[in-house]
């Protein structure tokens, strides 16, 4: 990478936000500052970003995008722990949804069979015909223990988010690097150089389009 010195930078990270800087100008500051990589930078990047003369760079989007990505890509054993420490908070929160989503189900499960038993009784009283009372007493006789089994769903699932909430709150204070902090769970845990080996582990029985 070819090395700059701090003058530099601080003269084209003025020029940013000179209106009278050029168009063409602008680009090339925001793709060099980019390139550049540092944190500091990545801040005149977004506050650039938020002016009025953004729209002249019209790919200001992916010039942050590729900034984050130098800055959180690991070059340290710290850096590593850190990157890591943010795929494993990625992975809390995704198996935190499916609990969540398990829950909801659980829930309108039970709401279901409370409605249906409900329906289920309410016509065994008015029924007078012999083989349709057998087939509503075989359908009523089962649905208090599915009901009690929704419930026990529902309270292992409310213990186990609970559980997930915890770990999602000490694996975040665990994260050390306030770059990695904010910007992380964006970016790290799309990751697809890290994670394409798993993926294709996954997928190994389908027909892959390549």
């Amino acid at each position: 990478m070819e090395e700059y010195t701090p003058q530099q930078i601080k003269q084209w990270s003025r020029e940013l936000f000179d209106p009278k800087t050029p168009k063409k100008k602008l680009e090339r500051i925001v793709m060099t500052l980019a390139h550049i990589q540092q944190p500091e930078l990545l801040n005149v990047l977004e506050e650039f970003q938020k002016s009025s003369r953004s729209d002249e760079v019209k790919w200001i989007d992916q010039a942050i995008e590729e900034c984050i990505f130098g800055l959180l890509s690991p070059n340290t054993d710290r850096q590593e722990k850190d990157y890591i420490r943010v795929e494993l908070w990625q992975q809390y929160e995704d198996e935190l949804t499916e609990m969540e989503g398990k829950l909801e189900a659980a829930k309108t499960k039970k709401n279901q069979l409370l409605v249906e038993k409900e329906f289920l009784e309410n016509i065994h009283v008015k029924t007078s015909d012999e083989k349709s009372k057998i087939a509503v007493i075989s359908r009523l006789s089962g649905i208090g223990n599915r009901i009690k089994l929704e419930d026990k769903n529902i309270y292992n699932l409310g213990h186990q988010i609970k559980g997930q909430e915890f770990l999602i709150e000490q694996i975040e204070k665990a994260v050390e690097s306030p770059l990695y902090r904010k910007y992380g769970k964006n970016h790290i845990g799309v990751d697809i150089r890290r994670n394409c080996e798993a993926w294709m582990h996954d997928h190994e029985d389908e027909e892959l389009p390549f």
